[in-house]
This record gives C-alpha cells, structure tokens and sequence, in this order.
C-alpha cells in the first residue's frame, strides 16, 4: 500500500516524532508499496503449521508511537508500552520498524483506504492458504476491527487484547480473543482475575527466560492448570477458558532480574502468587 496524496490529509493525527518521519521517508512513504499482511512471518507463527494453520498478521507502531491518539487504549494502564515486542526480533530492526510506522501512518491518514486494502490482501491469502488461513490484526496494536471481522465471515480472526470489555462484548463467531493479563498495577491484577474468574481464556506473560538461576514457567495457578502458549499461537485452538503463560521475549537477565523486585506488566513469582489467591 501506498500513501495517496489527497487534499484532506490531516498530518496533525500524527506525532512530532512521526511527522519527520513522513517527510524524512516520503518517497517510501508514497512511492513503495508495503505489504499490510505477512503469512508465517516469524518462528513463532510458523509453528502453527504443524498443526495446518497458516497465519497472516498485522503489524502496526503500538500506543501513541506514531499517532497523537493511542492505538492501545489499555496500554498505560496495563504497564506493557516498555515490555512490547515491537523492538524485538524482525521488528526491532530498521525494516521491520519502517514498514510498521509506514502502516500506522497509512491507518491514521486514511483509515478507509487502509481497510479496503487490507480486505483486498486477506481474501489474496485466503485464495492461497483456504480453511487454513487465521488473520490476527492487532499483532502490536489493540484496535477495534470489528466492521472488518464481520464482513469476512468465512475467515478466521483473533486477537489478543488487554482491553476486558472487548472479551466480553465479543460475539462474532469468526472472531477469537483472548485477554492478555496484566500484574502492573492493583487494578490491572483485579482485572486479570476477574477473567479468568469468568472462564475467559487469558494470557500471562511471565518474567522468565527459564535460563540458569531463573525459575520455569509455572504449571499452576493455584488450583488451575497453565497451558504453554509459546508452543503456537493458535488461540482460537485453546479451549476457551484456558489460562495460559508466555516466557518473555527480548530482555536480558539484568532486565529481568529487576523486574522480578518490582511490579509490571509481566508476571513475576510475588505478584503471580497474588493473581493465584484471587482466583
């Protein structure tokens, strides 16, 4: 997708940071066509494969990094702007990161655009890839796609999302969300137990890399059985109210050694034994 330069283009949607961005990068920015979607694009997702899933994911610049208005709602509250894994992996380099902020900014001057061709890139894919194909558009973002899931019936959707009310309003039957939970803060951890209290399936990213010295993902949460969520990321899959953990991705050990002393977005041994005695 490129950028269309039409008269109503209104660049104070986008930050200070990324309005240099524009003009420093406007022949890429209206001259290259960039993917929206990419199928199998990391080790994670391949492995979805295995068990006959080909998975297309959006990636966008996550909260306010590109635009004024955040495209996280919950992102403050649930501690993970530092803790996202838009700086890591291919994402984290300078590639992965143009073609990011160049869809953020093609989202946030012309949404309608943006979503015409994102529908023109899923049904391409779903021509290649049939049942298999699933379509995650929040990979680093927490939007509201729902004009999008509703009218792409025949195409499985999911998401992960730290907004609790989306999980609940959620009634499209092509449409699978699971919470990501939060130990950043009292309220985040209170929401985190009431989904799961709910039998929402929900998703604990805990502070570990299970190297030496560091403790292994837990197989309980109290008197709740925890599934890998690391082995695919094929959700819709999971049982519905499973609870599961993720090992942290892109730290270090001095990073995570600090973050087991202090509350966050990931869950650490104290505050995931609070989550435990609330559940």
């Amino acid at each position: 997708m490129k950028l269309k330069c039409t008269g109503n283009l209104d660049f104070k949607q986008l930050n200070d940071t990324a309005q240099k961005w524009a003009l420093d990068n406007w022949e890429y920015l209206t001259k290259t066509d960039t993917p929206l979607i990419n199928v199998n694009s990391s080790t994670k997702i391949e492995k979805g494969q295995k068990i006959n899933v080909n998975t297309g994911i959006l990636y966008l610049k996550p909260a306010d990094q590109v635009t004024t208005k955040t495209i996280c709602a919950a992102a403050d509250l649930m501690g993970c702007k530092k803790g996202c894994l838009i700086s890591s992996g291919q994402l984290g380099k300078k590639a992965g990161s143009n073609a990011a902020t160049k869809r953020t900014i093609m989202y946030a001057l012309q949404p309608e655009t943006f979503k015409k061709h994102l529908r023109i890139e899923i049904l391409k894919h779903q021509l290649e890839y049939g049942e298999t194909l699933a379509i995650r558009l929040n990979g680093t973002s927490d939007i509201d796609f729902y004009d999008i899931i509703a009218t792409m019936k025949d195409v499985q959707f999911y998401d992960y999302t730290k907004i609790y009310n989306r999980v609940l309003k959620n009634n499209l039957p092509n449409y699978d969300l699971t919470f990501s939970g939060s130990a950043n803060n009292a309220k985040s951890l209170q929401i985190t137990a009431r989904a799961i209290k709910a039998g929402k399936r929900t998703v604990l990213a805990v502070n570990t890399a299970e190297i030496k010295g560091e403790y292994k993902l837990p197989s309980m949460l109290g008197d709740i059985p925890l599934i890998n969520m690391d082995e695919t990321d094929a959700r819709f899959k999971d049982n519905k109210r499973a609870v599961g953990v993720l090992k942290r991705k892109g730290s270090n050990k001095v990073q995570r050694a600090q973050d087991e002393i202090t509350d966050g977005f990931f869950f650490n041994q104290s505050n995931i034994n609070k989550l435990a005695a609330m559940v």
